[in-house]
Formats: C-alpha cells, structure tokens, sequence
C-alpha cells in the first residue's frame, strides 16, 4: 500500500510539472493565435452527447448527455467516453439529465446530475465505479470546476451563487451577486479568479479568492430564446465561450475585448478554416490539460464532438 501511494504522489507530481511547463510556455508565447487554425469533426451521428466537455491527460473526452429537458429535468442518463481514435463509448450510466463534469488527476469524476429545478446533486466517481454524493445544492447547480485540492466550484442556473464544496463534503458559498443567477460554464484563470459564464445574460463574470464579482465582459446580442453563452474555458489570458443560440464560438481577452473566434453563424456541421467551419448549437467546450486544443459539444442536429488543434 506504501509502495502505490508513493507511485501515485511522484505521477501526481510529474504531471503537475509537465502543466506547469505547458502553461508557461502558452503565457511567454502570449494569445496570438494562428488565424489559419482548422476546426475539425472527431466523432460525427453522436446523437445524445450534447453538454458538458472534459479531457483527460491522455486525451480521453467525456461528454455529459443532458439530452433534452423533460419536466423538471434532462432526459439523459450518460456520459460518454471518446477516445482520441474517436471510438464513442458509455462512461457512466443510471444518471439523471447530467450536466457539468470534470475529472481530477487520480481519475475520479464529478458530475452534476438528477438535476429536478428544485436541487441537484454532486456526485463523485472513482475509478473503480464507486458512487458517493458529496454534496445536494438547492436550485439548479450546472456548472462544475476543480481546483488543485480537488475542492469542487458549483455554479447555479437558479440561485446566484457559486457553491464550494470539499472532499469531505462540507459545503459554503464561495461568491454571491445578483449576475451569477444564470450561470453555467466555469473554470479558473492562471491568476485564480474563478471565470464564470452567465447562460441566460451572455455576462462573463469573474470571483476573486476573495469572493469579490466583477463583470469582465458581456457578449452582445447572442442570447436567443434565451440560451446565450453555454459554457466557457480559459486558455492562456483568453476566454473562449460557445454562443449556443448563434452557433460561433468567441474569444474574450482578460481586458474584455470580444471577438469571433470561430465559425459563420450557419447551423451545420462544417470542418474548415475558423471563419469558414459551422457550429450547429455549440454547447460544450474545454481544453485538454496542456492546452493545446480547444473541444466542443454540441446540442442540437448530429451533435458532432469538434477539436480546435491551437498549436
């Protein structure tokens, strides 16, 4: 047992240092991107992955199925597994509508799930499929980070809060303003701010350590019959944001300056250069952990997995 604990730190901490390396290298290099960067179609007729995205450092992906809301809730029961060969399988079964995941470095995954408008739970799988709920939030939890403690961030469609909630469960609100009702897609700057994406408002918001909430920017007019931002990633000092309703995906720099990263407006499957590749209801987006490459989910048609190679 001494023997595997000491294997699993020394791999934690050679996988710490390789992303340190990678984020060093993305922050000297700065956000330039190549504008002649390609979208491409990596698992294609993927029916019901439609939510939210995770990678891991093998270059698994994992998309949660919402499927479509029914009731009180989604009804999809999945999170699917992709290989980076593009093989689709089922990760997880028996869940209920689940939405935002994310996966630590020993391989445990948290999903938000049974999500019935009036609470949801965060649950919490290891490896070996073990089960536990860390911890049930009242309104409609959506979004989920980690951070390097593997302290879980929990946004709130409903509520305007976002919730932190530890290994042990214990559970405290760890920002509270009026723009965080709505939120959705979360994930942390290289600063630790916690970015927030605000679904119904198209607000990108930011909560220092201290809880402190400050508007970074608001993507104009793109909320559509009321889905605006779906969810959002931060690569180097930039935050990429998938406009659902208007199907692009924008890039936001840390000063707030606003741009359209990605695709025509089209609602179709289309690979290509950036400006030229079409989104159909991009919803989902991550990067892997080094952040190389950027990847999207979408809700509607096909529900297509696309990859943005950036470097």
């Amino acid at each position: 047992m001494k023997t595997r604990i000491k294997k699993t730190r020394i791999t934690t901490v050679l996988f710490f240092a390789l992303l340190v390396v990678s984020t060093t290298f993305i922050s000297c290099s700065g956000d330039g991107l190549d504008p002649n960067l390609e979208v491409k179609t990596i698992a294609a007729g993927f029916s019901t992955g439609n939510d939210a995205i995770t990678v891991d450092h093998r270059g698994n992906i994992y998309v949660s199925e919402y499927g479509r809301f029914v009731n009180t809730g989604g009804n999809g029961t999945k999170v699917f597994k992709i290989t980076p060969d593009g093989d689709v399988s089922e990760f997880i079964t028996g869940l209920s509508g689940p939405l935002g995941n994310a996966m630590d470095f020993e391989g445990n995954f948290y999903v938000v799930n049974a999500n019935n408008t009036a609470n949801g739970e965060i649950l919490k799988i290891t490896p070996d499929g073990t089960r536990s709920v860390l911890a049930t939030l009242d309104g409609w939890p959506a979004g989920l980070a980690l951070d390097y403690e593997n302290n879980v961030y929990v946004s709130n469609f409903l509520t305007p809060t976002v919730h932190k909630i530890t290994q042990d469960g214990v559970v405290t609100v760890y920002g509270s303003d009026p723009r965080l009702a709505g939120g959705v897609g979360m994930d942390f700057d290289r600063k630790g701010n916690l970015i927030v994406g605000n679904y119904a408002t198209s607000d990108i918001l930011s909560i220092k350590p201290n809880g402190n909430v400050s508007l970074l920017a608001n993507i104009p007019d793109i909320v559509v019959n009321g889905s605006g931002i779906g969810y959002i990633t931060v690569v180097g000092n930039s935050v990429f944001a998938t406009g659902i309703g208007v199907h692009k995906i924008f890039k936001v720099s840390m000063d707030g300056k606003i741009e359209e990263f990605a695709g025509t407006g089209n609602a179709s499957v289309v690979d290509g250069l950036l400006k030229d590749a079409s989104f159909n209801a991009p919803n989902g987006i991550t990067s892997d952990p080094y952040n190389q490459a950027i990847y999207i989910s979408e809700y509607k048609g096909d529900r297509a997995i696309r990859k943005i190679a950036l470097y």
